[in-house]
């Protein structure tokens, strides 16, 4: 799920997954780490508690978190924890599990796991506000023992070439998007520790070994969402009438109240990824409540424009369902009317005012110098043929007249 604020600035995604005690088997996953002051967060928890969520917050067993993880040092993977709730020995001893089932995750995965210390405090994560209401045995993934590594993390400067994205040079678009960069396969590597870590949790039994992130398909991700959306994937997974939100550069536009380009892109590839392609037609798929058995209210329906018929510019249209929904965070602020609330943020977008600028020509400093020297130049013969014309005004203009007599 990827999150809006109406009313509000839009959170940056992020990755949190959550293990469902009433749902065995199953898994709940979001996208609402944010930088606005927990902004999503805080709305997720509000929804929880209101009974607004199919997924309370007491069903919540475990919760794991990936913050910053582009910029490991020797493939290290720090497992953060809070040590104010671990003082209570039945969470200490779930989050000892949980870190023993990452551990044992990670093996074959390429990525080495460590523990900060058990005194550190928890690092900036959604799983912070989830703790203020409810003590959650959970785990926050990062590159970072202390200190972040990406100075950029989750800014407009959060680019590919400060996460160490190279391609060689000469490669088509089509070949930089199928190009696994080294990136790419330390960002699987970590994937492959989660997807097992979380087969495992969920009551999966042997065979963890097996599940392997794709490095492609990570690959295509990042060359997306951080140098071209306008690619042949993206393309593909969209529906006909959203070629609008495709363009030549990443989207970093917060939005107010409608999904940016970036939250609708998000969606449709979620959709791509998890969902199943339907034998449809175009109008069953955009009206799947008037088909028995779609279940319209559990799923969302996509009539997506499909690849491209071999080297025509024709493509294969088709139907995809998917749970993968956009859900509002609107601050619980703005809903309860509590405009002094020091428990939900209220961030807003700032008033937009009309920019104008004055350009001006300016002469190069040898052309002013050339300008000044000519401006003393003329002074001083003007202050020179003033003194000789006032000196020889008797020669030149004659006596001056003698007195007129009458």
């Amino acid at each position: 799920m990827s999150w809006e604020y109406p009313g509000n600035i839009r959170e940056c995604p992020g990755n949190v997954w959550g293990i469902s005690r009433e749902y065995p088997g199953k898994k709940s996953l979001g996208n609402i780490q944010e930088t606005f002051d927990y902004i999503g967060s805080s709305r997720l928890v509000f929804d929880m508690e209101q009974e607004k969520f199919p997924l309370r917050l007491e069903n919540v067993g475990a919760f794991l978190e990936l913050g910053q993880v582009s910029l490991r040092n020797d493939s290290v993977l720090w497992m953060h924890t809070d040590p104010v709730s671990r003082q209570n020995a039945s969470v200490d001893f779930q989050v000892k599990t949980l870190l023993a089932a990452l551990r044992d995750s990670s093996s074959g995965s390429g990525v080495s796991l460590r523990e900060p210390g058990f005194s550190q405090p928890l690092p900036p994560s959604s799983f912070q506000r989830f703790l203020r209401s409810r003590s959650i045995p959970g785990v926050v993934l990062s590159d970072h023992r202390a200190a972040f590594h990406n100075r950029y993390f989750q800014s407009i400067y959060d680019t590919a070439e400060n996460i160490g994205m190279r391609y060689p040079e000469g490669l088509s678009p089509e070949q930089r998007l199928r190009f696994v960069t080294g990136t790419a396969q330390a960002l699987a590597q970590v994937a492959t520790l989660l997807a097992r870590a979380l087969f495992s949790l969920a009551g999966g039994g042997a065979g963890s070994e097996s599940i392997r992130a794709d490095p492609e398909t990570v690959t295509q991700l990042l060359y997306g969402f951080l140098i071209d959306s306008n690619n042949s994937w993206f393309q593909s997974v969209i529906k006909p009438d959203q070629n609008g939100i495709l363009g030549p550069f990443p989207q970093h536009y917060v939005a107010v109240s409608s999904p940016t380009n970036t939250t609708q892109l998000l969606q449709a590839v979620l959709g791509n990824l998890t969902g199943t392609r339907l034998n449809l037609s175009r109008e069953e798929c955009q009206n799947p409540g008037k088909t028995p058995g779609m279940q319209p209210e559990l799923f969302e329906y996509w009539w997506v424009q499909g690849p491209r018929d071999g080297n025509s510019s024709a493509r294969i249209p088709g139907c995809v369902r998917s749970g993968a929904r956009l859900s509002p965070a609107l601050s619980p602020a703005f809903e309860l009317r509590r405009w002094d609330s020091r428990e939900f943020s209220t961030w807003t977008e700032s008033r937009w005012k009309e920019i104008r600028a004055r350009i001006f020509l300016v002469a190069s400093r040898d052309m002013e110098l050339l300008t000044l020297f000519l401006g003393f130049l003329v002074l001083l013969l003007s202050l020179l043929l003033t003194f000789l014309i006032n000196s020889k005004a008797a020669l030149l203009f004659g006596p001056p007249p003698g007195p007129s007599g009458y």
